[in-house]
């Protein structure tokens, strides 16, 4: 059947459901999780019946529209996104890998530390995803508990340490990285080894299996169009890893937190190849333990590991121009992240894309309104 088809299909399999809920509470994976973490998190409220109205207008504290919406954008989607599967890939973040590009359109980035006080990405793409992404780069062992809560995901990544070979190898992700599937590569001519190779997305998508489950959310998404001003109002957060300073600061005007490397803006290629800047409408800095391997890279730079099997730890979490200090909690490697406040409830995000920063500990700063 072909691809169209398939869509067709499943959009209408939706259409005869008459509830559009669905829940983000991961914790019912891990029946050996400590009670204590799971009790930590307090379960998003499932998202209200959309049934027509006869009312054509709302005022400005009612509910945003009532239709589905992104597992983890939380914006309006056509019904097919709530099925659509997710790919994960590694973006470079060295200085020869800037502008990227694809990565604007991520759904969710986590930022993680690597040799050399760098810092690399692993890219979410679910509710959309651009014909090309690069520059693709290796794996690390610390994308394995990013990864394994995304169950079935493609991933696709150009290399690795024998440590997170092995380990790919034993979890439940569909692996359509270079090695598997070099046909849906490419090296770059105008960019240097190894910040040159670049994927065909939107063609690594047909190496994944049809499916009418529906995507579960990350966390619960704020349902008011007005803005959340809990929290305290900041203008914005950065973040020294050691070899790239980065920080995000709030837009006002275009409702967004703007993001910044060393100093200068961070600049993507769209699909056309024209510039664009790279934002966000959440950040949340996920304070995080790193511990040095034994693995070395090409310049015989120990390769660090982040600690994010489970536990829990603090967390800053921006949003709307504020910032909620909370906490994370993962009771295993099979769940997700939650984001929680300080009396344990999980904390509603802004529709649109979220960064997470898996920052070492004390090398964030909150940058104050009067900065």
């Amino acid at each position: 059947m072909c691809c169209r088809c398939t869509r067709h299909l499943r959009r209408e399999r939706l259409r005869t459901n008459k509830s559009w809920v669905y829940f983000a509470d991961h914790h019912h994976a891990s029946a050996s999780s400590s009670k204590d973490a799971q009790s930590a998190v307090t379960a998003p409220a499932a998202v209200p019946d959309p049934s027509p109205t006869t009312t054509s207008e709302r005022t400005a504290d009612e509910p945003l529209a009532k239709q589905p919406t992104a597992p983890y954008r939380g914006t309006p989607v056509d019904p097919s996104v709530l099925v659509a599967p997710e790919l994960a890939l590694k973006i470079d973040n060295a200085p020869s890998a800037v502008p990227q590009q694809g990565i604007q359109e991520a759904d969710i980035v986590f930022e993680e530390l690597v040799e050399g006080g760098l810092t690399r990405f692993l890219a979410i793409f679910q509710s959309q995803v651009p014909e090309f992404v690069g520059p693709i780069r290796s794996g690390r062992s610390s994308d394995i508990p990013l990864l394994m809560p995304f169950d079935g995901a493609l991933f696709g990544w150009s290399g690795s340490n024998w440590a997170f070979r092995r380990l790919l190898e034993t979890v439940a992700i569909k692996d359509v990285g270079l090695y598997r599937n070099p046909a849906h590569y490419w090296r770059k001519d105008d960019r240097p080894a190894p910040s040159n190779l670049w994927a065909r997305s939107a063609q690594l998508l047909e190496k994944g299996e049809d499916t009418t489950s529906l995507v579960e959310p990350l966390w619960p998404f704020r349902e008011s169009p007005q803005k959340d001003e809990g929290g305290r109002k900041v203008r914005g957060v950065q973040v020294d890893w050691g070899s790239v300073d980065v920080s995000f600061r709030w837009v006002d005007d275009k409702n967004k937190w703007q993001r910044f490397q060393n100093g200068y803006r961070h600049i993507a290629l769209d699909r056309s190849g024209d510039e664009v800047e790279v934002a966000a409408q959440n950040v949340i800095i996920q304070f995080t333990k790193y511990l040095l391997t034994n693995e070395v890279d090409g310049n015989g730079a120990r390769i660090p590991v982040a600690q994010l099997s489970e536990g829990s730890g603090t967390a800053w979490i921006l949003k709307d121009g504020h910032i909620t200090e909370g906490r994370w909690v993962k009771p295993n490697i099979t769940v997700h992240t939650q984001f929680v406040d300080q009396t344990g409830r999980a904390i509603a995000m802004a529709p649109g894309a979220t960064w997470v920063l898996l920052a070492p500990r004390d090398t964030a700063t909150i940058i104050d309104i009067d900065d």
